[in-house]
């Protein structure tokens, strides 16, 4: 597994998985704390690598928008 702070389009964590892989590591997943939507999700399932993160930026937004009010 790769951990990740922020996925945002996902080659970051994918060019680790790579070099992970090159060294003999098996690589099956991708883990974040936080998923900014923006493309490394389907990055991942094309390349056939599961994808887990604790929040989305949009659970972040909601969070700040309910505490605001």
């Amino acid at each position: 597994m790769v951990l990740e702070d922020v996925v945002t389009t996902g080659q970051s964590a994918l060019k680790a998985v790579e070099r992970l892989r090159g060294a003999g590591y098996v690589v099956d997943r991708v883990i974040s704390l936080v998923d900014r939507q923006q493309g490394g999700a389907e990055l991942y399932a094309q390349v056939g690598l599961a994808f887990d993160a604790v929040f989305t930026i949009a659970d972040l937004q909601n969070f700040l928008k309910a505490k605001s009010s």
